[in-house]
């Protein structure tokens, strides 16, 4: 399937290198997303952060399960969210962290739809590394112009 490819991600997300958090698509149906992302020790969050153990920033984590929302929402609606309008606004995290991710480790981004309201979604989003919980948390999201 087409919309599995890291094309597709590239094609479909605003954020580019070196912002772009989601690799691939691996699962995908009405309401759950699964996306990956490998963690190289080339980031260029790990030049500056951490410079004697490289640990993947939370804010970076947080990213991801944003980006897996957008690629989520985007295959829901059958387009690409290429336009403003389109475009989910994150408006609220609540993420915890249970381990520090390092770079060989392969992100696996869950995104479940709680609820959806409108133009709004509240997502639960969990991030595992070897089946392991990394973190986890809740996102809320709004459709740009409807804030």
């Amino acid at each position: 399937m087409n919309f599995l490819t890291h094309d597709h991600v590239l094609n479909t997300l605003p954020q580019k290198y070196p912002f772009l958090m989601v690799d691939r698509i691996v699962e995908f149906d009405n309401s759950k997303i699964v996306c990956m992302k490998n963690v190289s020790g080339n980031e260029p969050c790990f030049q500056g952060h951490f410079p004697h153990k490289k640990i993947f920033p939370g804010v970076y984590i947080t990213e991801a399960m944003a980006q897996s929302t957008i690629l989520l929402f985007s295959l829901l609606n059958e387009s690409s969210v290429e336009t403003v309008e389109a475009l989910p606004l994150l408006y609220h995290t609540n993420v915890k962290f249970k381990k520090v991710i390092v770079p060989g480790d392969q992100m696996m981004i869950s995104i479940n739809i709680v609820k959806r309201i409108s133009n709004a979604a509240i997502v639960q989003a969990v991030v595992k590394v070897n089946d392991e919980k990394c973190a986890y948390g809740e996102l809320t999201f709004t459709l740009r112009g409807d804030e």
